[in-house]
């Protein structure tokens, strides 16, 4: 699975799991694009969400819509350039604010 089929599975709605405190957290998330061969979703640093990728970037992600179903492993890292990051929150069509953070999948393997 490449890239760009990651970003076509993650169009709609799709699940990110988190882990804090061993224990699981999903939550529904939307829209994730591609910048520079890398795929990106938005949040917000505010988050309890980043703060749990923060202590642990190892995530699962489940995605189902009109593609089929779409499920893998990754690593999770902040984005730290800022263009990249301008670039995928518009490419998403997300508004940035001061939280805002780019976070890219790394190491991604389909289950």
């Amino acid at each position: 699975m490449d890239n760009s089929e990651i970003v076509d599975a993650l169009s709609g709605v799709w699940y990110l799991a988190t882990v804090e405190d061993n224990q699981p957290h999903v939550r529904p998330l939307d829209k994730a694009a591609e910048v520079d061969g890398n795929v990106y979703f938005g949040t917000s640093r505010a988050k309890k969400m980043f703060a749990q990728i923060k202590q642990n970037p190892n995530v699962e992600v489940f995605a189902l819509n009109e593609f089929g179903a779409c499920r893998f492993m990754a690593e999770v890292a902040e984005e730290d350039d800022e263009i990249k990051t301008k670039d995928a929150f518009e490419k998403m069509g997300k508004p940035m604010d001061e939280n805002s953070v780019a976070l890219r999948f790394e190491k991604i393997k389909r289950v």
